[in-house]
């Protein structure tokens, strides 16, 4: 019942699907692109956010994303994803801000006082999400992004799309222009980095107050 309220409280262009409303701004409709702004506003910022580490900064790469793809609207081919085609122009604005800070990788991790760390159980299961989901939607963000730099760029990008970007498998694969199953791989091999490099973290503290 909540569910049918909901929807007959959205607008028709909410309930519109991608193709409809890129279809109505290529006809003129400009303002349609406001339901575009709204649907993906969220899940852009947090991707954003996990490249940049700093909400303003990702707020502005988010603000340019959705202008360059308003600009480059009319190069957008119909046949692939529009998020797809949306999260790589929103990746490109942020590889250039990340240059122009010059932001140095990581060396060393140090989980912040309190944050909480896989269990054992989930470091020994296949696919650790559900802890990094955890760590994700805290306060802890800051150390995932810091374990996030200790990866290799394509198995970060991977997990980035995937945990912040939200983004399926297949529209990993097709951002990174691999196969789905290459795409999977990058993101479990990622995750099980990260749970190594969480648990020696702990391990080291543990050892520091013995």
């Amino acid at each position: 019942m909540a569910s049918d309220n909901y929807a007959s409280h959205q607008s028709p262009a909410d309930q519109a699907t991608d193709g409809e409303i890129l279809a109505a701004m290529l006809a003129g409709d400009a303002d349609q692109y406001g339901t575009i702004v709204r649907r993906y506003r969220r899940a852009l910022h947090n991707l954003a956010f996990s490249y940049l580490g700093d909400a303003q900064l990702a707020e502005d790469a988010v603000q340019e994303a959705f202008l360059n793809s308003f600009r480059w609207l009319h190069t957008y081919d119909s046949r692939y994803s529009f998020r797809t085609w949306l999260w790589r122009i929103l990746l490109n604005v942020c590889h250039r801000l990340r240059e122009k800070a010059q932001r140095q990788p990581v060396t060393s991790t140090t989980l912040t006082a309190g944050s909480t760390p896989m269990s054992p159980q989930l470091l020994d299961s296949e696919v650790p999400c559900e802890a990094l989901s955890r760590l994700i939607h805290s306060e802890r963000r800051e150390s995932v992004l810091k374990l996030l730099d200790q990866l290799s760029p394509i198995q970060a990008e991977a997990i980035r799309l995937r945990f912040f970007g939200e983004m399926k498998f297949q529209e990993i694969a097709d951002a990174q222009g691999i196969g789905l199953p290459a795409a999977k791989a990058r993101v479990r091999n990622g995750l099980l980095q990260m749970a190594k490099l969480i648990q020696n973290t702990c391990q080291e503290l543990a050892e520091e107050h013995t």
